[in-house]
């Protein structure tokens, strides 16, 4: 998954579903609603509520389930920042 903004979001009705792919990293986090999340080679699905987040931390599909209608926005993971180390010169 290709993420070229820090502002995305969606919204799923009741039993709608949302697949991601190549979304290694992302957090999701449920603004409204209720999701429940399967992921790939892993063998506990995971339901979040409002105020809750996930990050996949697994290649593979997701597949998001609203559980009642959900709200939620996705954070792509930064990049850690490099440390600099500098020197001073006498």
């Amino acid at each position: 998954m290709n993420l070229i903004t820090d502002d995305l979001q969606a919204t799923l009705r009741n039993g709608q579903t949302l697949c991601l792919r190549d979304a290694l990293g992302l957090e999701i986090r449920v603004t409204e609603g209720s999701l429940w999340l399967t992921q790939e080679r892993d063998a506990q699905d995971h339901v979040i509520g409002t105020g809750g987040s996930f990050r996949i931390i697994r290649r593979g599909a997701v597949v998001l389930t609203a559980l009642r209608g959900a709200r939620m926005n996705f954070v792509p993971r930064r990049a850690p920042a490099r440390s600099l180390q500098l020197a001073a010169a006498y």
